[in-house]
């Protein structure tokens, strides 16, 4: 679905940003079954290319919570194909009746089986993929910060551009550290840039200005940079690294509002990063 513009946009979770069945049938972006899979084996190589000797997790037998997973469960479908045990996703605006219906089935799900099946090759009959999604993933149609969930239970935490949308990152984070244990996989993708500026000039929104005059005019992000999300993490008890994706190389630090001129040229310079372990 297309970015509404930053001007008159209303905060994250109203009515700009629906997942009703007619939206995400139109949507060529979330009924693309082949992006998920292929976000995932991008992100995979990125990561083992950018930090040598991290490794993929395995979701097979694994206890999985994804943070903000769109209308069609995220990378639920692809992990319950290979195996995980459970998969929660926390998204407020889901809505159940879009991912059971038949035209998603048939659109969505059948095309994202062929695709695992030739990757992966399980052998895996459709119906059986799709009993796997009805009776694995599970869905909390609110915020992280809002969820009960058992403590110490996930054996793997995955947020996919997600985070810098939270307003609450602080108790998010303390939620993510709740439902984790000791050996918890933590895999965080999140996009620093504002949204909206062109490639060229990813934060010409936000850096030009001070966080208080972005938030009298706009709620989509929260401003936390890599180093600020890393404090948060490491507060919260949760050992991460940092691995940028790629950053701005036009960044001119200088000439930014002076709020920004306290971080690192570096750590303004990223446009996105994973926060993994």
């Amino acid at each position: 679905m297309a970015e509404p513009s930053a001007k008159g946009r209303l905060a994250p979770g109203e009515e700009d940003f629906l997942y009703d069945i007619d939206t995400v049938l139109s949507s060529s972006f979330h009924m693309d079954a082949r992006k998920p899979v292929d976000r995932l084996l991008r992100y995979e190589r990125v990561l083992m290319t950018q930090s040598p000797g991290w490794q993929p997790p395995d979701f097979a037998k694994q206890r999985v919570l994804e943070i903000g997973c769109g209308p069609l469960f995220g990378w639920g479908p692809i992990a319950a194909y290979l195996g995980a045990a459970a998969y929660t996703c926390i998204e407020p605006r889901f809505r159940p009746e879009v991912a059971a219906s038949d035209a998603v089935r048939n659109r969505f799900f059948l095309v994202m089986h062929q695709q695992l099946e030739a990757i992966f090759a399980r052998d895996l009959s459709f119906e059986d993929f799709m009993h796997r999604v009805r009776s694995r993933i599970e869905v909390h149609a609110r915020g992280i910060e809002d969820c009960e969930l058992p403590a110490g239970e996930t054996d793997l935490v995955i947020s996919n551009g997600v985070l810098q949308h939270v307003a609450g990152l602080e108790r998010a984070i303390e939620r993510i550290r709740h439902v984790s244990h000791g050996a918890t996989r933590q895999y965080h993708a999140i996009n620093f840039t504002d949204h909206v500026s062109p490639p060229h000039d990813p934060f010409r929104d936000i850096y030009h200005s001070s966080p208080e005059q972005y938030f009298a005019r706009d709620y989509l992000l929260n401003l936390k940079r890599p180093s600020e999300v890393m404090e948060l993490f490491s507060r919260a008890g949760i050992a991460l690294k940092c691995v940028p994706y790629y950053s701005h190389a036009g960044l001119e630090p200088g000439k930014l509002h002076e709020h920004w001129h306290s971080f690192k040229a570096e750590d303004l310079a990223i446009q996105i990063a994973f926060f993994v372990n």
